[in-house]
């Protein structure tokens, strides 16, 4: 079984999400989930999820996105510009199928996110947010680091829900004894956060 969901970043919770069997495409899935989500939000993802036709959809539904970038990605930077400070600057996401049909290239942004600690390597970010006053580069890369805490919350669904493994014997039923266990984590994450701010 699959499950693709979206899971807001401040609060750890689940917002929507997805089912499919094992052979599902985590990119179809997010576009279908596209319609649960606030017109001004923002979908932080990581590379696996990069892919032109995505991003397009994306925005084209007017809301917006931060994906890791992906080495398999080419982009085009403009004429005499150079990213800004070495951390961020211009580019065009325009892969070569889309220019020979003669689809409009993509405006973005490309934000470098040094590395500290024991992190290796600098991460490189994408968004089609190009005001550096609507989002910084520092609120990208907190944005980034939030849903690597997130990836927790299928720990939690895994081992303290204990679905590790589906019991049903139907396709059918399998899907529901899902679906109610994700509920049930909902619910279960909801009452914590509660708890949280109450203290």
């Amino acid at each position: 079984l699959w499950v693709t969901a979206f899971v807001h970043l401040a609060t750890g919770l689940r917002w929507s999400w997805q089912l499919g069997p094992g052979t599902a495409a985590e990119q179809v899935h997010l576009r279908q989930l596209l319609g649960t989500l606030s017109p001004q939000a923002l979908i932080v993802c990581d590379a696996a999820y990069m892919g032109y036709e995505l991003v397009r959809a994306i925005t084209g539904s007017g809301r917006s996105f931060l994906f890791r970038m992906s080495s398999k990605v080419h982009l085009h930077t403009l004429e005499n510009v150079t990213l800004k400070d070495g951390t961020e600057g211009p580019v065009l996401y325009w892969p070569k199928y889309a220019q020979e049909k003669g689809i409009a290239p993509l405006p973005c942004r490309l934000i470098r996110v040094p590395a500290k600690g024991q992190v290796k390597h600098d991460v490189w970010l994408l968004t089609d947010v190009l005001d550096p006053a609507r989002l910084s580069a520092a609120t990208a890369a907190k944005f980034y680091r939030w849903r690597w805490r997130n990836e927790g919350v299928f720990r939690i669904y895994k081992r303290t829900i204990n679905k590790m493994k589906l019991s049903s014997r139907t396709v059918r039923l399998v899907h529901r004894e899902a679906e109610l266990s994700l509920l049930a984590t909902q619910i279960l994450l909801a009452h914590a956060d509660l708890a949280l701010r109450r203290n």
